[in-house]
């Protein structure tokens, strides 16, 4: 990965964990059976993490293409238009979370979601030039965000019914089968990413030469992002059926970081190749 392609993988990145974490805990506040204090402490972990991807698509430079990989910039105004509403829905969100309203907090918290879905819209748009398809690239930015923000929120809420075993266990099942649906949607748009060709291959050393089949990359995207995370959402919720929460706490652990790591390897791939994987 090159420095010039890095702030683009931390934009994507930071967008898709606030993306995901705010529509999970919307969706699971909605339903129900998740505690205020939940969705506050949810609400204060999200806004942080918007507020630097803000910073992020600041280090955006004014170049058309990084390394030989082109890059669709009228697409910007509006990304860093979603991004501003991101931040300020997200201000709201925690304000509306503390004082209490469910439904307000709902609200604010779908329309959160919703605007980072929109700057996951504007992100796919910009890098989906040289890739198979501007559909591909973008359901597996959305399907990544589930991904780690799923992950995320279900860890978060098994430290929350660490300190109360009274709880209910449902939210942590269902959230994790959420982690697993969400991978699994995620590597049917990989498989689609590396079967099919790109409309354009960047100029760039960061390949090394070889095809995306024979790139150690590319098994470690597989292997680390998907496979092991996915191994990992099952055993969760196999510890959830039956309240083994602190076992199912550390395997969310591990599956938020090799969700990351995987993604993290798939930006690489994607401005290295122009393979949406």
């Amino acid at each position: 990965m090159s420095a010039l392609s890095l702030p683009y993988t931390v934009l994507i990145l930071l967008s898709e964990l606030a993306a995901g974490s705010l529509l999970t805990v919307a969706v699971f506040d909605a339903r129900g059976g998740v505690t205020r204090g939940y969705v506050k402490t949810c609400a204060l972990v999200v806004l942080p993490i918007v507020a630097l991807a803000v910073l992020a698509s600041r280090a955006l430079g004014d170049e058309d293409a990084i390394d030989g990989f082109a890059l669709r910039r009228s697409w910007l105004p509006l990304l860093r238009g979603s991004l501003l509403a991101l931040l300020l829905l997200s201000a709201a969100y925690v304000v509306v979370a503390f004082r209490g309203s469910r439904l307000p907090a709902v609200v604010a918290g779908g329309a959160a979601a919703a605007v980072g879905a929109l700057t996951l819209v504007a992100l796919a748009g910009m890098v989906a030039g040289p890739t198979w398809s501007y559909a591909g690239t973008l359901g597996g930015m959305l399907a990544a965000a589930l991904a780690l923000g799923g992950a995320l929120m279900a860890m978060m809420w098994g430290h929350w019914y660490l300190t109360n075993s009274g709880l209910p266990q449902e939210p942590m099942e269902r959230m994790s089968l959420l982690v697993l649906a969400a991978l699994g949607v995620q590597a049917l748009f990989v498989l689609l990413g590396a079967l099919l060709p790109v409309r354009e291959v960047p100029l760039s050393d960061a390949a090394f030469g070889v095809t995306l089949g024979q790139n150690p990359a590319f098994w470690l995207r597989v292997g680390v992002g998907l496979v092991f995370p996915a191994v990992l959402a099952t055993l969760a919720w196999r510890a959830a059926t039956v309240r083994g929460m602190m076992s199912a706490t550390g395997l969310l652990y591990i599956a938020v970081g090799t969700v990351l790591a995987g993604e993290v390897l798939a930006r690489g791939l994607l401005f290295a190749t122009g393979a949406a994987v």
